[in-house]
């Protein structure tokens, strides 16, 4: 029965903190969105189509919404906001990770009377599985802190995975939302001096690495001037650029 009670007690715990051996309750951000899509101001629609890319939401009713949109628009779409909209339309529908929207992005890709819009669907269909991972690390909860918010979780995981976009999409969260908990500006400092490691060069590397020093600027503390050192002593101008920037925050 002492057994039972302290089970029931750390259940609770868990659930007050956010952090659930289930899955997140994410509608409340869904429903925002969806409020967003279904406004009369295309700016709206646009700027929630934007958070679609981002948020790694697995709501149906969400992106079913997104492709009606895309269906009954994108045939209409010739000048440069209505393209824009339908653009980013696209980019939602893919940010589903859900491949039985492809084929209205196929149609999207071969009918659309704009070349530009043509171009964005292609482009949203190559983009299926980098958004499916997204999917899988923003409603990850396996090793939760239940110190942390469930967007510092969030951070945390986008930071640790294999992907220099996830982990370029956190930096920039940090940046704009510091100060946040410690333990996230450690995982940004561990995720920068892995990628340091590993060598890459691509742009988008590149790109993550600076993004991961503003962050770690951001913080203000100086137990993370070493790896930002070793950033500045890389070679690479622009990561040392930013680097250098970085440390005279902390300064």
């Amino acid at each position: 029965m002492k057994k039972q009670g302290i089970l029931w007690g750390l259940s609770l715990l868990l659930m007050l903190t956010g952090v659930a051996f289930g899955q997140v309750d994410r509608s409340g951000e869904a429903a925002a969105l969806m409020k967003g899509l279904e406004s009369t101001s295309r700016s709206a629609r646009i700027d929630a189509a934007k958070q679609i890319t981002q948020a790694g939401l697995t709501d149906g009713a969400l992106y079913d919404r997104v492709a009606a949109l895309l269906q009954a628009g994108y045939g209409e779409a010739v000048e440069a906001n209505a393209v824009d909209e339908m653009a980013w339309l696209c980019k939602a529908l893919a940010a589903s990770g859900d491949t039985r929207h492809q084929p209205l992005l196929e149609e999207v890709a071969t009918r659309a009377p704009n070349p530009k819009l043509q171009k964005y669907a292609r482009q949203s269909i190559d983009s299926f599985a980098e958004y499916q991972e997204r999917i899988r690390v923003l409603n990850a909860t396996s090793g939760w802190n239940a110190a942390l918010t469930a967007e510092e979780n969030r951070l945390v995981g986008m930071l640790g995975s294999e992907s220099p976009e996830l982990k370029r999409d956190a930096a920039k969260a940090i940046v704009r939302d510091s100060p946040v908990a410690e333990a996230v500006y450690d995982a940004a400092a561990s995720a920068l001096s892995e990628m340091m490691t590993s060598g890459a060069t691509d742009n988008l590397s590149v790109d993550s690495l600076a993004w991961l020093c503003k962050a770690l600027g951001a913080s203000g503390m100086g137990k993370y001037a070493p790896v930002l050192e070793q950033v500045a002593a890389s070679g690479n101008k622009k990561l040392a650029k930013f680097a250098n920037a970085a440390l005279q925050e902390l300064r």
